[in-house]
């Protein structure tokens, strides 16, 4: 029989499965019928039992293809309220998960099957490693005869448990049916210890096809295994509310960690407390509406002002990573400021400022503390000079910048004012997952102010391909909300293959291609230090021909005044849509001169633009 599925069948024959297993005699697995009907009756398969724990972990979706090895778990996946989403690619299935935590902060399971099935998931192991998106990373393994270790004999066989380790917090296999739960509960254990991330447990398929006595293995609700944390002590929230109180020019900054922990209302809470600016990390946009009236826009030199006059610096659920820019020209003397950081990850604490109070711990209970505290407080009465003052600059900033967009009248159609159009038509509420290089950069300057949760890029790893799967897990975490994914046509193809997943789960999410038929981040650098470019040119693809093919709706447009209807047309569907817009390539290469010269000095570091060597622009990739 020919493998499919990335399995092989034959390595389940001679399964060498204990006395008492049953399984599927389709693929070599031969049932044992020595035992009464009774007695089987009275025992379960090591996949029901897995089921079950995950149901008790709360798991909804497992993303993943069938194979014989996970069989005995596929099979039990809908009796215990588990939904199955195959997938296209494995490592799609993990940015589902991804798309589905961000927007609703639940956790997912995904599954790859032994050998190619398993190595597809890492692109996405890692991405979720590096966003902290908690993920339990399954993988199916061949009988025990030929594993740990594999003789190069086996078929698809290789060691998954070292291959996924400097990718996962923890992993470990399940060697026995009765520790099912138990391996399960230490693998959800470390997910969820501080800073969540992926987790890896591998599943040999004997242990799933094994029967057992459900009674010597019981299933325990995660509230009577682990508890919460970490959290703030109270010593250190009284000093960083005598710190805040104390200043004279505080500022709150944002990262995604805000975003995660449900810590919006707190921040602001604090915020209108003192009066004063807040501003959100790159990675945070989604954490404060940049309609807030204390809101400044941090990649500016608005922002810079506030930084570098700022005394007291609240930094909550952000790392503050080379895409902030870390540098004193931008963050100011750290001799003369104070840095109160709150971070759940040790490691993330001082990484680049210079601290004077590290808080470990939850930000949502750091934050709600010193709000309580500073409401407890005599805190003085600021006049509003500074912040109005920031405000004003930042206003003229943007104006600056918005105005060769404003005044740009083609041919073509600008990036920027097609995001504009985008986020005209879709509700306050949608969430939108945004992908690709320039593209990106201009739905988070264009895009319209957010709810918490739902604007979702990728600026830790800057993984591409991430967009359409992620907005498949986050309509799935909240079918009732428009989910709609911008994307760059380099990125696009990926993962376009899933916009066939969406149609056959029947999920109406909306994707905007911006194809020009380039990779245009990458010419800068090309052009300013060889006079020309090479492999940027993608040529032209029709991405609305290939998700027609795909079985969803799709438009094509060329002109700005026909994208608005195309757009309502996509809302009015009951499926998923994907709209082609040919973007104008000299208009998406004239990114703000000012932001585009901070985004390589992420790469370059603080050097004055004009004795950059060598690196000039920013990778797609």
């Amino acid at each position: 029989m020919i493998p499919t599925d990335h399995t092989d069948g034959q390595a389940l024959l001679d399964t060498g499965v204990h006395p008492g297993a049953a399984g599927a005699s389709r693929r070599g697995i031969v049932a044992d019928t020595s035992k009464s009907e009774e007695l089987k009756m009275a025992e379960i398969s090591g996949g029901e039992l897995l089921a079950r724990a995950l149901e008790a972990e709360g798991i909804e979706f497992l993303f993943g293809l069938p194979s014989p090895e996970s069989d005995p778990l596929i099979s039990q996946l809908e009796e215990h309220g588990i939904r199955l989403v195959p997938v296209r690619h494995e490592a799609a299935g993990v940015h589902m998960a991804e798309g589905l935590y961000k927007t609703t902060g639940r956790a997912s399971a995904v599954l790859g099957n032994p050998g190619p099935g398993s190595a597809n998931l890492l692109p996405g192991v890692i991405t979720a490693r590096h966003e902290g998106v908690p993920v339990l990373v399954l993988t199916s393994q061949h009988r025990l005869g030929i594993a740990y270790p594999s003789p190069p004999s086996t078929f698809q066989g290789q060691d998954q448990l070292d291959v996924f380790r400097p990718t996962v917090k923890w992993g470990g296999p399940i060697l026995e049916w009765v520790r099912i739960p138990e391996v399960l509960r230490l693998a959800f254990r470390e997910m969820w210890n501080g800073r969540p991330g992926p987790v890896h447990v591998e599943l040999p398929a004997p242990i799933l096809y094994a029967m057992g006595d459900d009674e010597t293995a019981p299933v325990i609700p995660p509230a009577r295994y682990r508890g919460t944390g970490p959290h703030a002590c109270g010593a250190q929230l009284d000093e960083a509310a005598v710190l805040l109180a104390g200043a004279e020019r505080p500022v709150a900054i944002a990262g995604t960690g805000v975003d995660r922990a449900d810590a919006n209302d707190a921040l602001l809470q604090i915020v209108d407390l003192l009066g004063c600016p807040v501003m959100t990390s790159m990675a945070g946009r989604a954490t404060v509406r940049s309609s807030h009236p204390n809101y400044v826009f941090g990649f500016s030199t608005a922002g810079d002002a506030v930084r570098n006059e700022a005394d007291v610096l609240l930094i909550a659920g952000s790392r503050v990573g080379n895409l902030d820019l870390p540098y004193d020209k931008y963050w100011g003397d750290p001799t003369g400021q104070r840095v109160i950081q709150i971070d759940v990850d040790p490691l993330h604490l001082g990484v680049t400022r210079p601290l004077s109070l590290g808080i470990l711990g939850d930000a949502r209970g750091a934050l709600e503390g010193i709000a309580e505290r500073l409401r407890a407080m005599d805190l003085p009465v600021r006049d509003g000079g500074d912040l109005a003052r920031y405000r004003a600059l930042d206003e003229e900033v943007r104006m600056v910048q918005a105005t060769p967009i404003l005044e740009w009248a083609g041919p073509g159609i600008h990036p920027a004012h097609a995001v504009g159009v985008i986020g005209a038509v879709f509700d306050p509420d949608a969430v939108y997952t945004v992908d690709g290089g320039n593209t990106s950069l201009w739905a988070y300057s264009v895009l319209p102010p957010t709810r918490p949760r739902s604007y979702h890029s990728i600026l830790e790893l800057g993984m591409l391909g991430t967009g359409i799967p992620s907005a498949i897990g986050a309509k799935l975490g909240a079918p009732e909300r428009e989910v709609v994914c911008i994307t760059g046509d380099g990125a696009a193809g990926f993962n376009i293959m899933e916009m066939q997943s969406a149609a056959r789960e029947q999920l109406a999410i909306t994707t905007i291609v911006f194809a020009e038929g380039w990779w245009t981040m990458e010419e800068p650098n090309e052009l300013a230090l060889y006079g020309r470019t090479f492999g940027t040119a993608q040529g032209e693809v029709r991405w609305d021909l290939v998700a027609q093919g795909l079985g969803c709706h799709s438009e094509y447009v060329e002109r700005i005044e026909d994208l608005e209807p195309a757009l309502c047309r996509a809302q009015e569907y009951d499926g998923p849509s994907l709209i082609c817009v040919r973007t104008d390539h000299d208009a998406n290469l004239a990114v703000p001169e000012d932001m585009m010269a901070r985004f390589f000095e992420v790469y370059s570091g603080p050097a004055p633009a004009e004795a950059a060597v060598g690196m000039q622009g920013p990778s797609t990739s």
